[in-house]
This record gives structure tokens, sequence and C-alpha cells, in this order.
């Protein structure tokens, strides 16, 4: 039975009643067998030839190796990004036997990977983390301020709630099948697409999609050439501060400066009040590795 016209074109759910495999047999794997994530299709349910390509490389190869190429990108996934979650956003019917799904994974950026954590052992009650993209704000150009830092420490200690920045990567995935089984899989990201329109103006957005590149490197495939070959799909360096030479916050000094008595306020405060070993390591979390300058792009 159909579900009556779709956005852009696409075909209804009825438009291929005589195909063997529907689209709600493919939501139902998605989501109950493969994690959420089109890539991680039950092996079972897949051919004896794959072919796999996204923005940045292709493979063809027998099921055998496209297993261990799923296993490698799974376990990544799952082990270098923190509290990673899967979504299937909706499946859909593009031709016989050829599924269009929509996805997302969101997960907390390696770089504020010590404000998570001490919110989930925060010692003087538990912290409401509430996880939110910072998409809509891809063509802003980063900006740290003390002010943004102050008021989320702030927050936490008083009103013990957070707002987390999370990455999204959004992806739509097209999964052709024979005989009911996957033969063939294209993954595209919304984000290659709008750096390499010029569209993305946030380095953390660039940063995050990058980390999530990390996930997908080829086996036996080394670091250098894998760099080489996303920096020849994405045009990262389009992006402002994400050359070599960037420095982060060289362009805001005399704005940084107006807030830092604010900030100092604040955590000689925290100091005084919660003990200086648990002042002192607070202080060291903010300073490694300029970690503070990822939280500024939230809406706290």
């Amino acid at each position: 039975k159909a579900t009556g016209p779709t956005e852009r074109g696409v075909p209804a759910r009825g438009d291929f009643d005589d195909e063997k495999t529907t689209v709600d047999d493919v939501t139902k794997t998605l989501r109950e067998e493969s994690r959420s994530h089109p890539t991680f299709y039950p092996s079972e349910r897949i051919g004896d030839r794959v072919m796999y390509a996204s923005d940045v490389f292709e493979f063809t190869g027998s099921k055998e190796e496209f297993q261990m190429m799923q296993e490698r990108m799974e376990r990544r996934q799952n082990t270098d990004l923190m509290e990673v979650e899967s979504e299937i956003e909706n499946v859909s019917s593009v031709d016989r036997n050829v599924f269009l799904v929509r996805w997302n994974v969101t997960f907390v950026p390696a770089k504020l990977a010590w404000l998570q954590k001490v919110a989930r052992n925060w010692p003087f009650g538990e912290v409401d983390v509430e996880r939110k993209d910072i998409l809509h704000k891809m063509g802003e150009r980063t900006k740290f301020t003390y002010k943004a830092l102050f008021q989320t420490l702030k927050r936490m200690a008083v009103e013990k709630k957070l707002t987390m920045p999370v990455a999204k990567i959004e992806g739509q995935t097209k999964m052709t099948f024979e005989n009911e089984k996957l033969t063939r899989i294209e993954e595209r990201l919304s984000l290659v697409q709008s750096v390499n329109s010029n569209r993305v103006r946030n380095k953390r957005i660039c940063r995050d999609l990058l980390e999530f590149y990390d996930t997908r490197k080829p086996i036996g495939m080394d670091f250098k050439t894998y760099d080489e070959m996303v920096e020849s799909k994405v045009d990262i360096y389009s992006v402002p501060g994400m050359r070599t030479l960037d420095v982060d916050g060289m362009d805001d000094q005399q704005g940084n400066i107006e807030d830092v008595t604010a900030v100092l306020g604040f955590m000689t405060l925290f100091v005084l009040s919660f003990g200086v070993g648990i002042g002192s390591w607070y202080f060291e979390a903010l300073r490694k590795d300029a970690l503070m300058q990822k939280i500024l792009d939230a809406d706290f």
C-alpha cells in the first residue's frame, strides 16, 4: 500500500510492490541488527561481492574483505568517538531494490572529553547534560571568549546543568540489493558538500568531520596517505583556522581580556569553596591543549 507522495520526487513506499526487499525490511534490519548505521549492515545479509564508496575512497571486494572493513570501522567508531550515538532518520525507495537511508551520528568531540568527564563525575550532585549539535553555526567563524567559558562553569556549579555541544555528522547512503543481498553501498556526508561549497566557516565543525573520518580509514592504509586522500576530496583549508599557522584567539585578544576578571573571580571562588585539590584539577583540565576553545559554539 502506497503512503502517498514523498519529498523531492522520492517514490512512495508502495511504488515498488514487486521488489523482494522492502522499505520495512531495510528499516527493521538497520535499527535492530546494524546499530542504526547502513555501513554496519549484518554480514549474513550481504552479497558475495560488495562495492563501498564514500566521499573520499572506494572499495570493491569479497564479502569477507568487506566484513573485515566493517568490523574495523565499527570498532574505531565505538572506541574512538566518545559517547557516540547513531540514528536512522528515514528510509525510502528510489528504484527497484535500491533504498536511500538518511542517518546521523552524534558524539562528544575529543577536545571536549574533559568537560563530559567533569559533568559525569561532578562531586556535588548529578549534572543534567543536554546534548545539542552546532550545525546551525557552520557559517560562523569560531571565536573563543572567556565569558562563554564562565557561563558554562557557572551554570554547571549553580544549576547543575550543562549544554554539551556535540558533533553531528549527517549522511545519506544508497543501498542496492540483488536477490535480497546488499551488494552496493554509496555513502555521502552533507558536511563534505558544505565544506567544498565554502559554506563552513566554523573550524570546530570541520574538525568534527575529520574526527569522524578518522574512523573510516581503510585497512592497510597508513595515516599519512589517508590524510592526503581526505584533503584531496574535502577542502578543509577553505575553513578559517584550519591551516597549520593559524592560531586560535589571535583575532580577538582585546575582547578576551575584558572577560578574564570574571573567570578568575569565579575560579577563585570555586577553589575556596570546594578545596584546592579539586579546584586545581579543574584549572589543569581547562589549561591542557586549549580545550576550552571548543565550548564557545554552543548556545548557553
